[in-house]
């Protein structure tokens, strides 16, 4: 297996979504059949550009993930004509399709195993009802337990579910229900993530969005680090358990400060050189790959001071940690002495642990990880 910097993932992010959740800051619309149609012409077409300005041609990717938005308002025929269109250009390791409970048809999961994909993740968010209205999301309980079946009948190498902490009303005792019933699916992943509201959705209440309280998410935090592994679902990122080591490959590629490249309206890319996104607009995006230029925006050069800092604050969310001295070698000139001393002082407030080279978030430090990153900045 070639080493996980190396790695080359492709991005492709789906904006529709039948409703939009109160909580959602990722760019979406609603879909309509021309929209749709128009959609996987335009990825065919940026396909083909991408590879033009790459010289002709683009690497083989180990992994694909395919977020939105929501993925599964594709019918069965568009799903083939998008697998169609990156050809050559599918992973060899893992391909991931982000889906909703409320269209999880079994005609459209059964088309995403067809064309190759090998990991779903599921936006359950809550198995609570009245959690899910806070919310604003769509499904009911018994139609996500539906969906969670039909997942597991179709046999993918691995499923992983999304939960959501921290919305009104929440009490400690609901999250811990949510996280058994969430590992008594049948499951080998799952993600637990902190509530976070658009400043002007109707969830804000016209408060700001201070729902998620610092002191309240680490409660919900703790509760998450403690009760998970106790389930069998190993942390090894901050929001993120896997059982039996079915960690997603896509993102651990991403928090190494690998290669992606990202496809559709707001894909984010960090490659040739340089961080950016498409335009977070259809109607922008679709002219630029149309005219053969992309549109693209919140560009970022990437020397190696900028990886650098990227790999230091990103590697540590995760339980292993950085390899202080590797990152040295990957970065060279990176002005690595600068964080002796921010590290130094988060060491002497137990918020991380030096061991050697290697550096790790302690659990008070995982439990303000937002803190140590601006500390590092």
């Amino acid at each position: 297996m070639q080493d996980i910097f190396e790695n080359f993932g492709i991005y492709l992010h789906v904006p529709f979504c039948a409703q939009s959740c109160d909580y959602c800051r990722f760019y979406k619309r609603a879909p309509t059949s021309a929209d749709l149609d128009a959609f996987v012409r335009g990825v065919g077409a940026e396909i083909a550009l991408r590879k033009t300005l790459n010289g002709g041609s683009l690497p083989r990717p180990q992994t694909m993930f395919w977020g939105g938005g929501t993925p599964s308002v594709l019918d069965e025929r568009r799903i083939e004509a998008l697998a169609e269109s990156f050809g050559g250009l599918l992973p060899t390791d893992e391909w991931t399709v982000e889906v909703a409970p409320t269209n999880a048809t079994r005609a459209r999961l059964e088309a995403f195993k067809r064309v190759g994909v090998s990991r779903i993740s599921m936006g359950v968010q809550s198995f609570d009802e009245g959690t899910l209205r806070v919310l604003g999301r769509r499904h009911t309980l018994k139609a996500t337990m539906e969906a969670i079946g039909r997942v597991a009948d179709a046999g993918f190498s691995h499923f992983s579910i999304d939960l959501i902490f921290g919305a009104e009303g929440q009490t400690p005792e609901a999250w811990l229900a949510d996280i058994d019933k969430a590992a008594a699916c049948p499951v080998d992943h799952i993600s637990a993530y902190c509530l976070e509201f658009e400043s002007a959705t109707s969830c804000c209440g016209g408060r700001g969005g201070d729902y998620a309280k610092a002191e309240r998410e680490g409660d919900f935090l703790e509760i998450a680090f403690g009760r998970l592994p106790e389930l069998g679902f190993a942390q090894y990122e901050i929001s993120n358990y896997a059982k039996g080591g079915a960690r997603c490959l896509h993102n651990l590629s991403t928090w190494h400060m690998a290669r992606w490249l990202g496809f559709g309206p707001a894909g984010a890319s960090q490659f040739g050189g340089r961080r950016f996104r498409n335009a977070p607009d259809f109607g922008t995006w679709l002219c630029g790959v149309n005219a053969d230029v992309p549109a693209e925006c919140d560009v970022v050069p990437l020397d190696d001071s900028e990886m650098f800092s990227s790999a230091l604050i990103f590697g540590l969310r995760m339980n292993d940690g950085v390899d202080f001295d590797l990152l040295r070698r990957r970065f060279p000139s990176a002005d690595s002495e600068k964080y002796r001393e921010p590290l130094a002082f988060l060491a002497s407030q137990n918020l991380l642990k030096i061991d050697g080279g290697r550096i790790r978030l302690t659990q008070s430090g995982r439990l303000v990880a937002d803190a140590v990153a601006v500390e590092l900045l």
